[in-house]
Order: C-alpha cells, then sequence, then structure tokens
C-alpha cells in the first residue's frame, strides 16, 4: 500500500504523518489508559520516547528519499543488534550467546535476505548513515518501552509516546498542507495512504505491546525482523514470477533467521 500510494504521487511524509495519527487512534480505541495519577517523572521519559519515534520515522524516510530501498532495508538490520545490546546491558534479557548470536545471525538474515551487497553499501553512503541514525532512534525507543514501561504502566506510557508523536506529525503536516490536500484529492491516492496507516497502526500496537508487556525488545526485534524473510517467500509463492526469483541468497538468511530464533528461544 505504501508502494501503490507512493506510485500515484503521494508524498512521504504525508503517508509518515498519516500513518502516526491513524496509530494514535487505533492504540486509543484498544487501549484504555489511566490518567487519574498526577503527572510523574516517567511520564516525561514516554514524551521523550515519543520524539524518538517520531525521529526514527524521520530518518526513515529521509534514507529511502535519498537512495537504494535495499540498502535501507538491510541496514535497519542493525537495530537487531542495538536494541540486543542495549537491553544485556541493564540485565533486561540474559546476556548470554544466545541472544548476542542470535542478534548477529538475525542482521546478517537481513542483509542476506533483502540482496545487499558492500558495493550497494558504498554506493548509497548517504542512505546508509540515515538509516543507522533511525536505527540509533528506533533501537533506544524499543529498549526504553521494554525497560521502563511498567513504571507507569503499559498503556499509560504507549498513549503519551503516541500521543507526543501524533502531536508532531500534526505539525508536519500543517506545513505540508498541499501535498496533504492532493493526496486525499482523489480517491485512489487517499485509499491506501489510510490503509498504510492502518496496518502500520496495528504493526505497531501489536509490536509495541509486546515490548511493554513481556519487557524482551531484543527477542520481540528478532521475531520481528523475519518479515523480511516472510515477504521474499510470500511473494514467491504468490506472484512465482520476480526479476530476482527467490534464489540462494534468500533461502540461506531464511535458515539463518530460524537459527536466530531458536538460539534466543533456547
Amino acid at each position: 500500500m505504501v508502494q501503490r500510494a507512493s506510485r500515484l504521487g503521494a508524498r512521504l511524509p504525508v503517508m509518515l504523518g498519516c500513518a502516526n495519527l491513524l496509530t494514535f487512534v487505533i492504540f486509543a480505541l484498544y487501549l484504555n489508559p489511566n490518567f487519574s495519577a498526577p503527572f510523574q517523572r516517567y511520564d516525561a521519559l514516554a514524551i521523550f520516547n515519543g520524539f524518538l519515534f517520531f525521529w526514527g520515522q524521520w530518518f526513515s524516510i529521509q534514507s529511502v528519499r535519498h537512495g537504494d530501498l535495499v540498502v535501507h532495508s538491510s541496514a535497519l538490520g542493525f537495530k537487531v543488534l542495538m536494541v540486543a545490546l542495549l537491553s544485556a546491558s541493564v540485565g533486561l534479557e540474559k546476556a548470554g550467546p544466545g541472544l548476542i548470536g542470535g542478534a548477529v545471525l538475525a542482521t546478517l538474515a537481513v542483509y542476506l535476505v533483502t540482496g545487499a551487497t558492500v558495493e550497494r553499501f558504498k554506493a548509497n553512503r548517504m542512505t546508509l548513515w540515515l538509516t543507522l541514525l533511525a536505527c540509533i532512534f528506533f533501537a533506544t525507543n524499543d529498549f526504553l518501552t521494554g525497560w521502563k514501561s511498567f513504571e507507569t504502566g503499559g498503556a499509560r506510557w504507549l498513549m503519551i509516546m503516541m500521543a507526543t508523536s501524533a502531536l508532531l506529525s500534526i505539525g508536519m503536516l500543517a506545513l505540508r498542507w498541499r501535498d496533504v490536500r492532493a493526496a486525499f484529492g482523489k480517491s485512489e491516492t487517499a485509499l491506501p495512504v489510510i490503509g498504510a496507516g492502518i496496518t502500520l497502526g496495528v504493526q505497531a500496537l501489536l509490536v509495541n505491546l509486546a515490548f511493554s508487556l513481556f519487557h524482551k525488545p531484543a527477542l520481540s526485534n528478532i521475531a520481528y525482523s523475519t518479515r523480511g524473510v516472510m515477504a521474499v517467500i510470500f511473494v514467491w509463492m504468490i506472484v512465482k514470477r520476480c526479476k530476482e526469483p527467490l534464489g540462494a541468497r534468500q533461502l540461506i538468511g531464511a535458515i539463518l533467521m530460524v537459527i536466530a530464533l531458536a538460539l534466543v528461544l533456547i
């Protein structure tokens, strides 16, 4: 849906802003936060986490805009390793060979599945650096949610975080009102923009619920990174005709991803 909306002329910042607003609505409909308690210091940390979430998405979009999508997708795999190191540093998850080894294998698997090469990284250095910046913001966001959300209650933390991101998105959309009007001026563009926002919102809800309920952000990220393998396999199964059919790199990446999950779970 993101690709369809982009092909029809919707700007990436518009899709990001709309997705954040729809994500806030989805969180509000599902969660029942308790705001009767007075403002606490960990509420401020949740607001900070909302800034991290927004800027992670912003740098991610900038990296897509500046270059190769394959480089962007593969570099995002480093987020898995960053979350694992942060979680292990405070004892949130056991810093054993399973966790670190699984994170390294998951990062390598993403690199293989997306078809990245060293040459592509060199040719798209701006994309690489912007994506790594996005990884830093996203990894810190995931880690803090898994580590500190219980201090205020998961629902309250997540609502404060997404409300902050939504407010920042309103400001961003206000500065791009003409692009917003153009995107929603035609139903064939508006529908995929809304559809992308809803699916991204449901995805964000499920992932952040996993972080806040089980406090294992590294394990959740390793499991979540299997979406790259799923995407390749689903396209191959459903379409069975691609410019780059399912090859040895993708199969090796899929195997490494399964091994990574097994290492962490064991």
